[in-house]
């Protein structure tokens, strides 16, 4: 067992244990035998340990999921048990879920704080004289916003005990599901109930349960009165959650292998096999411990540069002295007060006043949220994460959709992971017949076989890396292999095996380490259907270890396109079609029985309803060749002459038709080829 030291924030944290496990079950060099796991949920770390923001979802029994309300629970007691903080005041933004909030319509009780003491669960703590006035009273009115949508059928609310007569006495409970706002993204609230004359000290209304998120009591009666709590109760789950872990540091860069995530469809009573409710999973990674970049901005200027989170936070608003040249007058570096004053006057360059500017998504350091994953029942979801890797942090989050009676549950989180092979990996894309472009670009013309070649350069910056035995190149549609080279000056490599994959190859060769790495060069060819195809590669290492990504960058001086992206000649949608003969003669004697028809569906995105016959010259279908929905890409058809019945047509000229149609939009092209006995 490997136990991993990580930080936030600075923090060092021991955060969590990984499982060695053998790759196929070999006994192999320590320095690649070893795959390790991250694993949150049952067997592995805490949910609620590893949260920087729960809304509506908890940890239960090692799983996480949408919190279940009873109806004997105080959601907004239950809220502030599961680490919620109750804020004060209205949320700056009404469309985002968030903390739980409570304010009222009066300035003063506001700022006293009076709005939490509605939401302490202590009956003693309450609005006391605020409303006790000789004012009219009616019109006071108090919000509650629970962050997301909860299903709700039961409020109470109630005086302070000591002062049991001060109950409201007329007042109107209002309600929004959380999704309904008006044209300003306020909340439109719905009447829920309204009471011209309310005898009890205790209200305590019940109703049919219904999604609602924020609340609203308005006072309707003139007298004076008291408020102490405000309860919310409920029964089901909670239709809207997430969950957002903390940055998590592996201790080192690391390559992301396969992910694996079980999850269990969860239902209330009967009647939840029709319900679909979803669980997404999103995740990024990167290389520090933020994944915000934050700058400052000169008031005078205008201009902004890059600061840490630091400096941002706590020095920010300031003015910054700087030494010049004196000979130049170039601006040298900062330096503090002190020092500054006693420079000589020449060397006293600007004073600048520097204050709080953008903070920014760090995209040069770390990868955007990858595409949602949706996991919508049971069982165990495994692929490969797809990050960005060598990376020492990673990120995770999880958004539930369901209603109150249907939800899904997330049993375990595992990621597998292992150490980098190379300190780094840089390739690009060239042209066999043009490595260095004028313009840079990739062009090539749509539906047609090309020659590519792809340049590797792997370097070993680090003692005791693994190395690699392998690369594999993926694309749409799969690139074939069509050699490698390596060495300086690179030669052909012989002793190599190609294995096909379902989107490209892998090509395994010697092991390449610190000691004999040398430039490397594929050759593969290539059918464009895409107007801009990336084409992906990976070091592979022995075993089952995570493969290492290959970066876009310059890997040889030979190539100058630093892009893995080609690209067709027409962004338009194209059908190519090609015939084997121009006329077939269906005699049985071997030569020409049949026509073979290559068609190419290029530049298409999505299924495509294709449509391929043969007509005669007055328009009319003699055969169906293609009748069905196919994504785009390359076909192979044949036609032997004969009709929908299977009869000999009689000679003469036909029309080859093909057609593609995708968003109501279609194209279509047209072949002739004659008939003969």
């Amino acid at each position: 067992m490997r136990i991993y030291s990580t930080n936030q924030c600075g923090k060092a944290l021991v955060l969590w244990a990984v499982i060695a496990v053998a790759v196929l079950g070999l006994l192999v060099d320590e320095a690649w035998a070893q795959v390790d796991v991250y694993q949150v949920g049952r067997g592995g770390l805490s949910w609620t340990d590893l949260a920087a923001v729960q809304t509506g979802a908890v940890e239960n029994d090692g799983s996480l999921q949408s919190l279940e309300l009873s109806s004997d629970q105080n959601l907004i007691q239950l809220l502030r048990e599961s680490g919620l903080t109750w804020l004060k005041g209205q949320p700056p933004d009404f469309l985002s879920v968030g903390q739980p909030r409570s304010w009222s319509n009066d300035g003063l009780f506001n700022q006293i704080d009076g709005p939490l003491r509605l939401v302490d669960g202590d009956p003693s703590s309450s609005s006391e004289g605020v409303y006790k006035t000789v004012r009219n009273q009616s019109g006071a009115t108090f919000f509650w916003d629970l962050g997301s949508p909860f299903p709700i059928n039961r409020v109470r609310f109630f005086p302070d005990p000591n002062d049991p007569d001060s109950f409201i006495k007329a007042f109107e409970l209002l309600v929004n599901d959380g999704e309904d706002y008006n044209e300003i993204n306020r909340p439109t609230y719905q009447l829920l109930r309204r009471v011209e004359s309310n005898r009890n000290q205790v209200a305590d209304i019940e109703f049919s349960t219904l999604q609602g998120r924020f609340l609203q009591l308005k006072v309707l009666s003139k007298s004076a009165f008291n408020l102490a709590e405000f309860e919310i109760f409920g029964e089901g789950f909670v239709p809207v959650s997430s969950y957002v872990s903390t940055l998590q540091s592996l201790g080192e860069a690391v390559n992301f292998g396969r992910l694996r995530v079980h999850a269990t469809k969860l239902s209330r009573g009967d009647g939840g096999e029709d319900r679909r409710p979803v669980a997404v999973l999103q995740m990024r990674s990167g290389v520090d411990d933020t994944p915000l970049a934050y700058f400052r901005r000169d008031r005078d200027t205008g201009s902004v540069d890059e600061v840490s989170a630091t400096e941002y936070n706590a020095d920010l608003p300031r003015r910054a002295l700087f030494r010049q040249d004196p000979s130049t007058g170039e601006v040298l570096e900062e330096v503090p007060r002190v020092e500054y004053i006693e420079l000589p006057v020449v060397e006293q360059g600007p004073v600048r006043d520097f204050v709080k500017g953008d903070i920014r998504a760090d995209g040069d350091n770390w990868s955007p949220w990858s595409p949602p994953l949706e996991i919508d029942s049971t069982g165990t979801v495994v692929i490969p994460a797809d990050l960005p890797s060598p990376r020492e942090f990673f990120q995770f989050r999880f958004f539930f959709q369901g209603d109150a009676e249907t939800t899904i549950r997330i049993d375990t989180l595992s990621l597998e992971i292992s150490p980098a092979l190379v300190s780094s990996a840089v390739g690009e894309v060239a042209l066999a017949t043009d490595l260095s472009p004028e313009s840079g670009v990739i062009a090539v013309a749509g539906g047609v076989d090309t020659s590519f070649v792809y340049d590797i350069r792997a370097d070993f910056a680090n003692a005791g890396l693994a190395g690699f035995r392998g690369i594999k190149l993926a694309a749409f549609p799969p690139p074939v292999f069509t050699g490698l080279q390596m060495g300086d000056p690179l030669v052909d490599v012989a002793d190599v095996i190609v294995e096909e994959a379902a989107d490209g190859f892998e090509v395994f060769f010697d092991h390449v380490d610190e000691a004999n790495n040398e430039p490397l060069r594929i050759a593969f060819n290539l059918r464009l259907l895409e107007h801009n195809t990336p084409v992906n590669a990976w070091l592979l290492g022995k075993g089952d270890v995570p493969p290492h990504p290959i970066s876009i960058g310059d890997a040889s001086d030979e190539v100058g396109t630093g892009t893995i992206n080609v690209f067709t000649l027409d962004s338009r949608p194209t059908i190519d079609a090609r015939v084997s003969t121009p006329v077939i003669t269906p005699n049985g004697d071997g030569a020409n029985d049949v026509v073979e028809i290559d068609f190419v569906l290029a530049q298409f995105s999505g299924d495509l309803e294709i449509q391929a016959g043969v007509y005669d010259l007055s328009g009319r279908r003699v055969r169906q060749l293609v009748g069905e929905t196919r994504p785009a890409g390359a076909y192979l058809e044949t036609w032997d002459g004969t009709d929908a019945g299977g009869a000999m047509v009689p000679p003469g000229l036909y029309l080859l038709r093909f057609s593609a149609k995708a968003d109501a939009k279609g194209i279509e092209t047209a072949k002739l080829i004659g008939v003969a006995y």
